[in-house]
């Protein structure tokens, strides 16, 4: 033991100062049982029957809402394709080329900081 608890047990003693009544623990049960809400009275067999249908079916209805968003992405998909092979432009191309400015070239090439060097860098990197 140390010095501490030797001076603590000299100033306070060695009895418990906590205690519990006679037959608290008896009746506790019963005490938070009536403070317990009434449980709702159970809910007519319809209602049962309902609400299992309905959890039986869930993950079917989940999978019909994937199919119906899979479809209509398809169906987005081969709306877009069509309308590109009839010659309607599209937002991007891979390949197409771009013409620029002269002048924003320079002001971009100005604003990165770059140099001739870094400029053929990037050029080549892309072939």
């Amino acid at each position: 033991m140390s010095n501490e608890e030797k001076y603590l047990q000299s100033k306070m003693g060695t009895k418990n100062p906590f205690s519990v009544p006679e037959g608290y623990f008896d009746t506790l049960t019963e005490q938070v049982m009536q403070r317990l809400p009434k449980q709702v009275e159970s809910v007519g067999d319809e209602q049962q029957k309902g609400s299992a249908i309905v959890r039986m079916l869930r993950p079917l209805l989940y999978a019909a809402a994937c199919m119906c968003i899979g479809i209509f992405g398809v169906a987005l998909y081969q709306h877009l394709d069509n309308h590109t092979a009839e010659g309607v432009p599209v937002i991007s191309h891979v390949g197409s080329t771009i013409e620029f400015n002269d002048a924003y070239l320079d002001e971009a090439t100005d604003y990165a900081m770059y140099d001739n060097q870094d400029i053929y860098a990037s050029l080549l990197a892309d072939m």
